[in-house]
């Protein structure tokens, strides 16, 4: 058992957050016969749950590079031919940028689409063990840590768990890596210039 976070759709049912979309907005994987065929449109917003998580808040967006589950994302805006498109690609820790954050639910490669965590509570990639109920800082491109790194702080964002913690219990009890831990949010962004 792993983290698999549902969204209801009130015309189709039940629709995985967890999809690698490959043919983008409109009618997911739709043209190759398979997937929901949900109509998902580039920064959509839609809220979800995991049965051990809990709810959360979700957009869509295409990944401009290879982006792995619980990166923390940047989201970058792209004008292709007369269309806005949201990229995101991990998050470079730029100082006082006032990036809009979110984390990956999957791997993704270029060009795919997929669905970022904006609220609730993430699983995240870490180094170190974080502090529980300490603020998040940028540590590497995508990873982050409980350790202060002036002008590059997560704001409405704040470790729930240390690392390496276990989820669910009995025979659906799965176990995150050293690596990972639980970060609460409510759509998170960089922290922005002080003056």
């Amino acid at each position: 058992m792993s983290v698999n976070f549902i969204a209801y759709d009130p015309l189709l049912g039940a629709v995985s957050l967890m999809n690698v979309d490959t043919v983008g907005p409109g009618p997911e994987n739709l043209t190759g016969g398979t997937g929901a065929g949900r109509m998902s449109f580039s920064f959509e917003r839609i809220r979800g749950y995991d049965v051990n998580l809990g709810g959360g808040e979700f957009i869509y967006a295409q990944a401009s590079g290879t982006i792995s589950a619980g990166e923390v994302c940047q989201f970058t805006q792209t004008l292709t031919s007369g269309q806005l498109y949201n990229q995101a690609e991990a998050w470079a820790g730029t100082a006082n940028s006032g990036d809009v954050l979110g984390v990956a639910l999957v791997a993704l490669t270029a060009n795919q689409w997929g669905w970022f965590q904006i609220a609730g509570n993430a699983i995240v990639n870490v180094s170190a063990s974080p502090t529980v109920g300490a603020p998040a800082y940028w540590e590497a491109s995508g990873v982050i840590s409980s350790t202060a790194v002036a002008s590059k702080q997560i704001l409405g964002a704040h470790f729930a768990t240390a690392s390496g913690v276990t989820l669910g219990s009995g025979n659906a009890a799965y176990t995150l890596s050293s690596t990972q831990a639980i970060l609460t949010m409510n759509k998170p962004t960089a922290q922005g210039a002080i003056t």
